[in-house]
């Protein structure tokens, strides 16, 4: 494919199309449609026309992508590789993409660049773009750390979630507990996932949960879901609900939980439970029970598979699992 048949596609002319692609001056109206048109036909340019390096300096440079930088699942796994390229003398440089369309943008960006290699943390909408993944891994060195069942030809790592749920489960079931309400957010593969496994597990002692304890907030990947998470936990209490605990699908929403749950009046782990995925550092702040992601071992894996991919004689994608593991605090008390 090649920038022409974008440009029949699109009804505009080649020139435009370039322009575009360049960034430079392009109508709004055409550049919605171009965007519509490139992203629909999974288009990547054939060449890497521009170059982040330069003569004065032979440092390689890698570009990270995720998709949520206030949520600290990501910037300390963002930061992490950061530190591990500096102290082998590489540049690092970040893109945040919050959406598909500017997750495609950036993918772009990405391959005309010129980069040595590239991580693509956790995508905000990674399900849907698989197919440009496969295409992109035969242009540049690439490395996806994402949470969806996939067949990628890429080296990929994932962090076996459903095993975290498991233990998250038998941790509070075996405390005693069996009210328990989960907090998500509106869609994702990985709070489905959990969703699954925490109403399969309540099912199997005889005590399926009730469909208003499945508590769904929006923005949790960001730092606003805070706020709607503690909004929607309040909705959940006024409406007479009474948990003995609360598994809430990442640190954001523990967060906003915590705030419903002090307005209210209610103490933890005194007078409810509650139990987080993630073990950011608002974890280890408020001493919560949580699923820890191994952001640290994540990152030092991904950037050894970068390395692989850069520099190994053998193309053949690896792709490795690591499995969390549950931290106990003192958020969770037995019934």
């Amino acid at each position: 494919m090649t920038i022409t048949d974008i440009a029949t596609e699109a009804g505009v002319s080649i020139a435009t199309v370039s322009r575009f692609l360049n960034n430079g001056p392009v109508k709004d109206a055409t550049k919605k449609k171009l965007e519509e048109v490139i992203l629909r036909m999974n288009y990547l340019p054939e060449s890497s026309a521009r170059r982040i390096t330069n003569s004065k300096t032979s440092a390689p440079s890698y570009a990270v992508i995720s998709h949520s930088l206030s949520n600290l699942y990501s910037s300390e796994f963002v930061e992490g590789v950061s530190n591990l390229f500096s102290e082998q003398n590489a540049l690092c440089y970040t893109l945040c993409c919050t959406n598909i369309e500017e997750e495609y943008r950036g993918l772009l960006d990405v391959v005309s660049r010129g980069f040595a290699g590239a991580i693509l943390h956790d995508l905000a909408e990674g399900v849907a773009l698989i197919e440009l993944y496969n295409r992109l891994c035969r242009k540049l060195p690439l490395v996806i750390v994402h949470s969806f069942p996939a067949d990628l030809d890429c080296n990929s790592i994932t962090v076996n979630q459903e095993k975290g749920m498991k233990d998250a489960m038998a941790y509070l079931l075996g405390l005693g507990h069996r009210k328990i309400a989960y907090v998500a957010g509106e869609a994702g593969y990985s709070f489905k996932l959990k969703e699954k496994i925490w109403q399969e597990e309540l099912e199997k002692i005889g005590l399926p949960p009730q469909k208003q304890d499945s508590i769904k907030a929006a923005n949790t990947d960001f730092i606003s879901g805070i706020d709607t998470s503690r909004r929607e936990v309040l909705k959940y209490f006024e409406n007479g609900n009474r948990p003995t605990a609360i598994f809430t699908a990442n640190d954001i929403m523990a967060l906003g939980t915590l705030a419903a749950l002090n307005e209210l009046g209610l103490r933890v782990p005194d007078d409810i439970s509650l139990m987080s995925h993630d073990n950011t550092m608002f974890a280890k702040t408020y001493n919560l029970t949580c699923i820890d992601m191994k952001i640290k071992s994540v990152g030092i894996a991904a950037v050894d598979l970068l390395e692989y991919a850069v520099h190994g004689s053998d193309s053949t994608p690896r792709h490795i699992t690591i499995s969390p593991e549950l931290v106990i605090r003192t958020s969770c008390k037995a019934i």
